[in-house]
């Protein structure tokens, strides 16, 4: 009883992490729409600023390296869902200065100083954000930009009938039997 709620689709509900809810469509028609949940959204951004602070001892190179392969594995998550620019904004907000602050700290220099040195764009098309260099905790010389979850790709999800999937005729072919009463009584009975 604790997990079940029975609610209206208009006022929304949370489901394996999405938050469904109806809203009205660019034609005035009721369409069902997902969307990230402010708890999701709250507990990730606190999550990358635990990882961020107090952790001057770790390799900064290292330290961004973790913070993107947590930032694509989270727009990987919500690449289906609508309305993401506003929660991913918030979250780029805070760990671009979640990170110059520890930066700062790191370096015991200025914001400003380090952003003059650091902030560039990685490629020409793409926004400036915080490209380090520096060795990594390997040795090796390289740099790495911070990912943006604003510039992250969206997928539209494309419903498919259990008709059209390939795999499940093939497996209803392959291994199903089908039979019926009669046919399993009668091979009970020469039992």
């Amino acid at each position: 009883m604790d997990k079940t709620h029975i609610t209206h689709v208009n006022d929304g509900f949370v489901f394996l992490g999405n938050r469904i809810i109806r809203k009205r469509g660019p034609r005035g028609t009721m369409l069902p729409v997902s969307t990230i949940p402010r708890e999701k959204a709250r507990a990730f951004a606190h999550k990358l600023t635990a990882q961020l602070s107090g952790h001057d001892h770790v390799n900064k190179i290292d330290q961004v390296e973790t913070i993107n392969r947590q930032l694509a594995g989270w727009a990987n998550f919500y690449q289906y869902t609508d309305y993401t620019a506003m929660v991913y904004r918030h979250v780029d907000r805070v760990v671009f200065w979640k990170l110059a602050h520890g930066l700062a700290r790191k370096y015991k220099t200025s914001t400003r100083s380090l952003m003059r040195q650091w902030i560039r764009r990685p490629t020409p098309e793409q926004a400036k954000t915080w490209l380090l260099w520096g060795r990594s905790g390997s040795g090796n010389l390289c740099g790495s930009a911070l990912r943006r979850l604003v510039t992250s790709r969206k997928q539209r999800f494309h419903w498919r009938t259990p008709a059209g999937n390939p795999h499940l005729a093939e497996y209803r072919n392959r291994w199903a039997t089908t039979s019926g009463y009669r046919d399993v009584a009668l091979a009970l009975s020469h039992a």
